[in-house]
């Protein structure tokens, strides 16, 4: 069940790719996986999925990827099979997620360096502000992505880089924790961007961005949660990758598994 879909990347290694990650429904208890690379808009139409969809997709070890979720799909083999609604309580998608949440995002970093822990699940105690920072221009983006025009597929959209980075801060539920402010790399927030920028002036368009991810999803009547990763090269730095935010309350019903 795929739950993150980050805002696509380019590389030099890698072209154009997204991080993508979502919770095994085959094993006798549910598990986070991380699949990559992912070329989503290089893949065929019928491949290409939403978040909440259940994918089949036959996977190998990354040798150059260490994390134990990270797993290299075979992408051939990849078909969207099905798809988890929110059936209105959020339930369905709900039962998959308990059984891997964490009690902070604190206790994750713990478990990273325990364990190599690479990505989590966790409710945030407080969230108290969500922010839209200005990006720093990168110089090589424009470079690369001349570079790696596909000459097949000259229609394709040029992928933008975004103007701003996306920021939770909030407080983890225990009391020694101080705070965190981390970007949020999740696709529909940079799409979202994208869209709106054509309908709102800025400041209105920077305001329902925020009446949006914090207002909405983080707000009184929703229990955000958030998944989190951590970035290869510095596996002690964590990335919020999307939210959960089902009705205050679903969460909290027993535990299936």
């Amino acid at each position: 069940m795929i739950t993150v879909k980050a805002y696509p990347t380019v590389s030099r290694q890698y072209n154009e790719t997204v991080c993508v990650a979502g919770i095994r429904v085959d094993t006798p208890s549910p598990k986070h996986v991380r699949l990559f690379p992912v070329p989503f808009r290089e893949l065929e139409e019928a491949q290409q999925f939403d978040k909440y969809d259940v994918v089949e997709v036959d996977v190998t070890g990354h040798t150059r990827d260490d994390r134990p979720e990270s797993r290299r799909p075979v992408l051939a083999t990849l078909r969207v099979v099905g798809h988890v609604p929110t059936d209105g309580d959020w339930e369905q998608r709900a039962m998959w997620v308990r059984p891997l949440v964490a009690g902070s995002l604190c206790q994750i970093k713990r478990e990273q360096r325990a364990g190599g822990t690479s990505l989590g699940v966790f409710r945030p105690g407080r969230v108290t502000a969500f922010k839209l920072i200005k990006a720093e221009e990168r110089s090589d983006w424009q470079e690369m992505m001349a570079s790696q025009m596909n000459i097949f597929d000259p229609e394709r959209r040029k992928l933008e880089a975004l103007p701003y980075r996306f920021v939770y801060c909030f407080r983890c539920a225990e009391e020694e924790c101080g705070g965190h402010e981390i970007g949020l790399l999740d696709w529909e927030a940079g799409a979202a961007y994208l869209k709106w920028r054509h309908r709102y002036p800025p400041q209105v368009l920077e305001d329902k961005i925020r009446e949006k991810w914090f207002t909405q999803i983080a707000g009184p009547q929703r229990d955000v949660h958030f998944f989190v990763g951590n970035l290869h090269k510095r596996p002690r730095q964590f990335m919020l990758l999307g939210a959960f935010w089902p009705p205050r309350g679903v969460m909290d019903r027993m535990q299936l598994f």
